[in-house]
């Protein structure tokens, strides 16, 4: 059964080794559907998440060549049922007076920061589970959404 997979990758920090990574899930066809990659504590090191769709094989296949690459320390599949997953959102929504109302209660509703307010735009922040951030957008569709910017999945083993 497919699914959404979270990989938690160990890498030296070294240059290029992002490059080395995804250029692996293209060769062999498998599509990322985010990744987020920072460095550790230790400047020496740092973590990627990667989200990639597929069944049990098509993970610890991932699994497998990833950590034959140079650089890698250590590939850890996440148990979904065990971890604190979190994206962020920036949202960048037409406004009028009229509509005004109705942008701060939705925002309220989600406890969405309202970054900035102009003369005919508002941008709202949210970080929380994909569930959430997508449920917001789709109740600022109407509003009309001028611009959208959304993290990758961040995922910490509990």
């Amino acid at each position: 059964m497919e699914r959404d997979n979270y990989l938690l990758i160990t890498t030296h920090n070294n240059t290029g080794i992002l490059q080395r990574i995804t250029g692996l899930f293209s060769r062999r066809f498998y599509n990322i559907l985010s990744t987020v990659a920072a460095q550790d504590v230790d400047s020496e090191f740092s973590h990627l998440i990667i989200v990639v769709r597929g069944d049990e094989n098509v993970v610890r296949q991932v699994e497998k060549q990833v950590s034959k690459l140079h650089d890698v320390l250590e590939v850890e599949v996440l148990d979904p049922e065990h971890i604190v997953l979190r994206e962020h959102l920036m949202l960048k929504l037409a406004r009028t007076e009229e509509t005004d109302a109705e942008m701060v209660a939705i925002a309220n509703l989600f406890r969405a920061n309202i970054l900035n307010v102009g003369q005919d735009t508002m941008i709202l922040e949210l970080s929380g589970s994909p569930k959430t951030l997508n449920s917001l957008i789709n109740l600022c569709k109407p509003f009309g959404i001028l611009q959208l910017l959304r993290t990758g999945a961040m995922a910490m083993s509990v």
